[in-house]
């Protein structure tokens, strides 16, 4: 028996071929071709437009002081979606030169050789990231790019050189060193300093050696790279934790490091900003510890960063400590604060300002973070600061949010100034603003998840200049607030934790109360990029990723529910949707209109039942994306059209929820990093995103209502068979309607073979509307009309006609015949109707049905096989559901199998 059937299988298959070969596939979500505007669901969706570069600013990571033709100069790099490297006269503060860096998006590493060459370590961002090597010459005033000096590492965390002139630097993903010679002009790698740690972030060069400061873990590499030292490689950080107060396996990065004389002095971050000093000389770390203080007004924050300290003057250094630049006496190790400043040291020298009033003799300078020129006079205890010289550039954005003034908010990378956009005005104001993960509309304020430390701060939006300010820090160990949500009168935020720490939290706040309650490791050792909230519960999502420097331990991105009142886990599970293995990020939940839980993950939509937990339907859109995801979510909107908007997978979707029918817009996005749905002046609609093509620009695609010819076509919908005496509806539904006002349709049923029990108005068009009906033989009149000044646009239900079946075993006809008619709701101004013009049959079998009769005549032959390869590949619907056989929610050769088998069966 199993032969025959799959022979019958075979041959079924094989006639499917030949019918599929005839009748081409039609892509789901295909987009017109060539058409600058989509159209769909009554919609129709513009190109995407630049509207606004929301964030300009000279945001930058790291400098340093060189000489240029006998001046003090500042070289920096300007962090932008094309990075630009500069050089500013320090005493004029002018801008001498200025070269863009293509490929670069930000560099945090400078450093000068002997000869003045300077060397900068580029992050490229956009695509694959990679850290590049580039040099810039005083003399030849030219800059270059060296290349990637190790394949695969993503970034150059740090610089050091040698007094022969060859450049180190420290890298992330592996944690390994490189050497390049500038003569032989060649790279060296190093390898990874100490297995398991992904960063070296800080390096210092001594006689013969290089120290590589190491993290997540923190610890301090001693590395020979001379002829004599070669080979050389210990940690000499045994006593670190002990000097710092933790164990081991808490010491955190050496995040920062600097050569003064014999000394070698390691900044530790974390939660820490200690600084240690290490006696290069004696090899051992002196016992003495810059710790957080608050003395003489200091605000306890510890060491802040420092790239190049100035050099030692009168057996004293300064550093940027508890909020003052700090005079560190290299004799008895005191620090003593002198001047407010409460940023990093972003290089430092020594410079001798003559027609600075009130600044005798040599004062030390820094850049800030937004290029600004701090001078300071350690003798007079004062600071100057000039203005940035530095040309600015558009910053990338790194969040889009509809705050509760219907404005968007924005936050950028790097951080220190944000935006909020007017989208009914078109105008843009800037604030200060550290870098948004999440954020999230409660009341009239703006909520903000801020990185690094996991801060939330808010935005009161009723005030003319938007300010941010801090409410409160999640803590325990959380860094990043990637998801934030509303539940009730509550907010909720799922985070990623910090570096070197797996499992993330959801943190509930009561803006009312100011009650903060942190719940970690809800599912053990996941972060939570996910959050719905629906009738006490919440319904939450996962990434398997930690903070940076870790490697995830689970396998499986999981759903969690929260019981909020009992404070408890109730369950966590795994999605059950065939062909998903192991996704790494479920993310992209939101309560739908319907009241269950969608979401995304990969390329696939789901809905799952709040109850249950069963998946009640799903759609994978892009099959071509598997194992998507390592933090940042998706993000869903529902729009006042009934459409679901989102970034799945990272392409702007537009989905219908009834059908799950879809279209991507803006199919030439490389990626779409962030997007929202906000009105503008007329109430519509519009999708706004940042697009990895231009970060900095803020995109828009216009969204309008199709404006059709007629007032509306009318059409069928409903039962397609019945038994004998059994009671079906069928519907009469408007398709594509513009302003219409009223109808008249006339309806042909015939007698014999069917009973009209009744016809009534649908509930959407009797709410503001008015139906009734007569019949006569076999000709049916239904007329209906609205009440009030409003038409009726787009598609809908208008009259639900029950109908009694008389006969058995018969192919039947409704007609719509061709006479009836629409009208405007300015039809009674200009005296014009519209005909439906042709006759609309709708088949309905009374008597057995086969679901293989494609198309509905009583029969299953060829014709349906031919019916159902043209749709192949096309997109589920409401006139083609039924073709899905094996209900898999698409339509494909596997369906076309079943036709061919039942064919074979009857001939």
């Amino acid at each position: 028996m199993r032969n025959i059937r799959n022979k019958w299988i075979a041959i079924a298959v094989f006639c499917c071929l030949l019918v599929s070969a005839v009748f081409p596939a039609v892509p789901a979500g295909a987009s017109p071709g060539g058409d600058s505007e989509v159209t769909f669901k009554g919609r129709i969706f513009g190109e995407p437009e630049k509207i606004a570069t929301p964030i300009t600013k000279a945001g930058l990571s790291g400098a340093v002081v060189g000489v240029e033709d006998g001046q003090p100069v500042f070289y920096t790099t300007v962090n932008a979606e094309l990075a630009s490297f500069q050089i500013v006269d320090i005493k004029t503060n002018t801008l001498l030169r200025s070269f863009p860096m293509p490929g670069v998006q930000q560099a945090w590493a400078h450093v000068i050789a002997p000869d003045g060459t300077v060397y900068i370590g580029g992050i490229r961002t956009s695509g694959q990231t990679r850290g590049i090597l580039w040099t810039y010459s005083p003399v030849t005033k030219e800059l270059v790019e060296l290349g990637e000096p190790i394949p695969g590492e993503k970034s150059i965390w740090s610089l050091t050189v040698d007094d022969k002139g060859n450049v180190y630097g420290g890298t992330f993903q592996s944690g390994r060193v490189f050497k390049y010679d500038p003569v032989a002009k060649t790279f060296t790698d190093y390898g990874t300093m100490t297995a398991g740690q992904e960063y070296v972030r800080s390096l210092a060069y001594h006689d013969g050696y290089i120290y590589a400061g190491i993290g997540t873990v923190g610890d301090v590499v001693k590395l020979g790279v001379t002829e004599a030292t070669q080979g050389y490689k210990a940690s000499i950080a045994a006593d670190v934790p002990g000097l710092l107060g933790v164990t081991a396996a808490q010491v955190p990065f050496a995040y920062d490091m600097a050569v003064a004389g014999d000394l070698l002095l390691v900044k530790f971050q974390g939660d820490l900003y200690k600084m240690l000093i290490y006696d290069l000389r004696n090899e051992a770390w002196l016992p003495h510890v810059i710790d957080k203080d608050t003395a003489n007004g200091g605000t306890g924050v510890g060491v802040f960063n420092f790239a190049q300290l100035a050099a030692i003057r009168d057996n004293k250094l300064y550093i940027p400590a508890n909020g003052y630049l700090t005079e560190l006496d290299l004799t008895t190790f005191q620090t003593t604060p002198l001047i407010k400043y409460g940023t990093s040291l972003r290089g430092a020298a020594w410079v001798q300002f003559d027609q600075l009033p009130g600044y005798p003799g040599q004062s030390l300078v820094s850049m800030k973070g937004n290029g600004e020129i701090a001078v300071f006079n350690v003798d007079a205890k004062t600071v100057y600061s000039m203005p940035s010289a530095l040309v600015g550039a558009p910053n990338p954005i790194h969040n889009i949010e509809v705050g509760p003034d219907g404005n968007l908010y924005m936050s950028a990378y790097p951080a220190g100034v944000g935006a909020v956009y007017d989208p009914r005005t078109g105008t843009t104001k800037n604030l200060i603003m550290e870098q948004a993960e999440g954020m999230v509309a409660y009341g009239t304020d703006m909520y903000l998840g801020l990185y690094p430390g996991g801060h939330v701060y808010k935005i009161d939006t009723t005030r003319s200049t938007p300010v941010a300010s801090e409410v409160f820090t999640i803590g325990e160990a959380q860094d990043r607030p990637y998801i934030m949500k509303t539940m009730g009168d509550k907010i909720m935020t799922g985070t990623i934790p910090g570096y070197g720490e797996l499992g993330g939290a959801l943190t509930i706040f009561d803006p009312a109360s100011g009650q903060v309650k942190v719940h970690r490791n809800i599912v053990q050792n996941q972060s939570i990029v996910g959050l719905a909230y629906k009738d006490g519960y919440i319904y939450g999502s996962t990434t398997i990723h930690g903070g940076l420097g870790t490697t995830a331990t689970e396998r499986s991105a999981k759903m969690f529910v929260w019981d909020v009142a009992n404070e408890r886990k109730v369950t966590e599970f795994t999605l059950d949707i065939p062909g998903l293995s192991n996704p790494p990020m479920i993310s992209g939940l939101s309560v739908g209109p319907d009241g269950n839980i969608w979401g995304g993950v990969n390329g696939i939509l789901f809905k799952m039942d709040p109850e249950s937990y069963d998946i009640l339907n799903y759609k994978n859109m892009y099959p071509d994306i598997a194992n998507y995801g390592m933090w940042r979510p998706y993000h869903p909107y529902w729009g006042k059209d009934g459409l679901l908007y989102m970034d799945l997978a990272d392409r702007i979707t537009v989905i219908d929820p009834k059908t799950l029918d879809f279209v991507r817009l803006f199919p030439q996005s490389m990626e779409v990093k962030f997007m929202a749905l906000a009105a503008d002046a007329d109430g519509r609609e519009q999708i706004y995103f940042a697009d990895a093509t231009d970060m900095g620009s803020l995109q828009r695609i216009q969204v309008s209502d199709v404006q059709y010819e007629h007032a509306g076509k009318l059409k069928w919908n409903g039962a397609v068979s019945a038994q004998q005496n059994e009671t079906v509806t069928v519907r009469l539904e408007l398709d594509q309607a513009n302003e219409l006002y009223g109808f008249k349709a006339k309806l042909a049923i015939d007698p014999d073979q069917w009973t009209v029990e009744s016809i009534t108005g649908s509930d959407s068009w009797i709410t503001d509307g008015y139906l009734t009906w007569s019949a006569s033989g076999s000709s049916v009149t239904i007329v209906g009309t609205q009440l009030g000044s409003q038409g009726v646009s787009g598609s809908k239900a208008v009259a639900e006609i029950r109908l009694t079946a008389k006969k058995n075993h018969v192919n039947t006809k409704l007609l719509l015949l061709g006479e009836s008619e629409t009208i405007r709701i300015d039809g009674d101004v200009t005296g014009v109707t519209f005909r439906q013009g042709t006759d609309t049959a709708w088949p309905i079998r009374i008597g057995d049905v086969y679901e293989e009769d494609m198309n509905q005549d009583g029969t299953v032959d060829t014709a349906d096989l031919i019916e159902l390869a043209r749709q192949i590949g096309a997109g589920i619907n409401d006139t083609n559901r039924h073709m899905d056989l094996n209900r898999d929610n698409k339509i494909d050769i596997t369906d076309l199998g079943l036709v061919g088998l039942k064919v074979y069966r009857s001939s």
